[in-house]
């Protein structure tokens, strides 16, 4: 299957009970492997306070097609949503080195992939 960024931006998330927990608000690639390496998931509504962007890296999202429309699944209760790691603002670039994604990638329970995929 491959998926357009239009189709991803705006789709909504849901977890494994059903319950919509937010949207993709950007999708963030590394330029050099051209890798997908975070979503980030605005969840302000589900989490019943302001907008609220969290990090999460691509391989915790299960994406399926049903009927033509996009389904994107993350493991996510509203306590791991609560306490998941904040994105504030558009400078995404502090995402990138080792000591801040990886702790990312253990907090959502998947394996650690390194920029450039090494």
């Amino acid at each position: 299957m491959l998926l357009s960024a239009a189709e991803i931006q705006g789709a909504a998330v849901t977890n494994l009970e059903e319950e919509s927990i937010g949207e993709i608000d950007e999708v963030l690639i590394e330029p050099d492997s051209g890798q997908i390496r975070f979503a980030v998931v605005s969840v302000g509504r589900f989490l019943a306070m302001g907008s609220t962007r969290v990090a999460v890296p691509w391989t915790a999202l299960k994406i399926e097609r049903q009927e033509g429309e996009i389904r994107i699944l993350l493991n996510a209760t509203k306590e791991r949503l609560e306490k998941a790691p904040r994105v504030e603002g558009k400078s995404y670039e502090r995402l990138y080195p080792a000591d801040i994604s990886q702790p990312i990638y253990v907090y959502w329970d998947v394996d650690w992939l390194a920029p450039g995929g090494q």
